[in-house]
């Protein structure tokens, strides 16, 4: 999206008005929101301060039944999720003000155990995956919010199939769905304008007997996936063609890594979620039965992952997330009835607990997002003549500035757009063509 947030910071510079910095006083971090899932009938909302590192107070979003999994849609307009115990799927409004949310309508999700929701990434479709009897349905979003009656629902062949979750690629173009009961990565080629599904040319790739594929992430670039398999405690790697939806495996010994420790079994212990980090550096997976989250490094040239890292954390953390900054790991502790905030080394990817926590009942999934981004810091200076240099401080990687201009200052004044960063861009030299120009800094809604 490209529409820019209505946060600025405005300035006038002149042809010899250099070497400045323009800042508030405390200028703020930013803040975050995020969405709980529970298995105690309601959605609860919370924030995260990022630079103190602390959470907000929480509360009810929402009562409704069993919603174990939440999605929301680009535009943070409307919220999903599945009822499990219901066999549906409900959606909702969102106020952006408070974060309360509002029901729409629901549908029957066409199978039973929805486990997993997802939008995809144009923001037209929901798509359930539902656990028992293994079958995946795709939902048309209405302009209005609502579920539409199903697009497409496809049950897995075989027996005994258990659909965990569905992954999308880059493009939107291709459905991974991962296969606890079948041990394996199903590869859909989807049709975000017709909400369609149609099984791949390659239908499938398969895992090792018995490891029970749960859920599956892509690196930041797309080039690579990787799987957590919930019944062996282990994470497969595999390259990605992007033009045809195969996945191959790479990660080794025997294409695995475990979630463990060295030498330990994976008796008692189920593993649930697996995120990388948004720099790509470093991969994620939760322990239920150990009560860790297993942290490796990423080796850049073939995607391999090296454990470095086995942090307690609450009971059966069935799921957690990093916050989009990638300072920080949310967990959901399902059995120990709370939320958990640690902190991420930028370095290493290891987590130190920050003993910041709060009490939710049966919470398993969290879902974050930058509420307001942090304002910027700007400094101008000469670069050479006629030219002049801003640097944007205060910044996040993943953030897209735009700059504005105009010669003068009146309650009606029109702001030109002068350029357009790319993704993470703090930097920019420009000419100074009239004696006074006024500047303002623009966030795109882009994370």
């Amino acid at each position: 999206m490209t529409t820019p947030i209505p946060r600025f910071f405005a300035f006038a510079i002149g042809l010899v008005a250099f070497g400045i910095q323009l800042v508030a006083d405390e200028p703020s971090a930013g803040l975050e929101r995020f969405y709980i899932g529970t298995y105690s009938g309601a959605i609860y909302k919370s924030t995260l301060n990022l630079g103190t590192g602390t959470f907000g107070a929480s509360s009810v979003a929402v009562s409704t039944t069993d919603p174990s999994f939440v999605a929301m849609t680009p535009d943070r307009n409307f919220l999903y999720a599945v009822n499990e115990g219901g066999a549906a799927v409900v959606a909702f409004s969102v106020d952006k003000t408070n974060g309360t949310l509002k029901r729409l309508n629901q549908r029957s999700s066409n199978g039973a155990s929805p486990a997993h929701v997802v939008v995809d990434a144009s923001g037209r479709n929901v798509i359930v995956a539902n656990y028992s009897g293994g079958s995946v349905t795709v939902f048309p979003i209405l302009t209005n919010g609502q579920l539409g009656v199903a697009s497409a629902s496809v049950k897995h062949p075989g027996t005994g199939p258990l659909a965990h979750c569905t992954t999308l690629d880059a493009n939107n173009r291709f459905a991974f769905v991962c296969d606890k009961g079948l041990d394996q990565v199903r590869s859909y080629v989807f049709d975000a304008a017709a909400g369609t599904l149609v099984t791949n040319t390659i239908p499938f790739v398969a895992v090792a007997k018995g490891s029970g594929p749960r859920h599956m992430t892509f690196d930041k670039e797309y080039k690579r996936a990787y799987v957590i398999c919930e019944l062996k405690s282990t994470i497969i790697g595999f390259d990605y063609d992007a033009a045809n939806g195969v996945l191959t495996p790479f990660q080794s010994p025997l294409h695995t890594v475990s979630t463990l420790l060295p030498g330990a079994t994976s008796g008692g212990n189920t593993t649930a979620e697996i995120v990388v980090h948004p720099s790509g550096k470093f991969v994620y997976g939760s322990n239920r039965g150990k009560n860790t989250i297993a942290v490796f490094t990423v080796n850049p040239e073939d995607g391999t992952l090296t454990q470095v890292q086995q942090q307690s954390t609450g009971a059966t953390p069935r799921n957690f997330a990093i916050d989009p900054t990638g300072a920080y790991c949310i967990v959901a502790g399902q059995t120990s009835n709370d939320v958990r905030l640690y902190a991420i080394n930028s370095e290493n990817g290891q987590l130190s607990d920050t003993g910041k926590k709060f009490t939710v009942a049966a919470p398993v999934c969290i879902l974050p997002f930058i509420l307001e981004p942090p304002q910027p810091v700007i400094t101008a200076r000469a670069a050479r003549e006629n030219t002049f240099e801003l640097e944007i401080g205060n910044s996040l990687n993943l953030l897209t500035y735009q700059l504005y201009q105009t010669t003068a200052l009146a309650p009606a004044t029109t702001w030109n757009l002068l350029a357009t960063g790319s993704r993470g861009q703090t930097n920019f030299v420009l000419t100074n063509s009239q004696p006074l120009e006024y500047f303002r800094v623009g966030v795109l809604t882009n994370y």
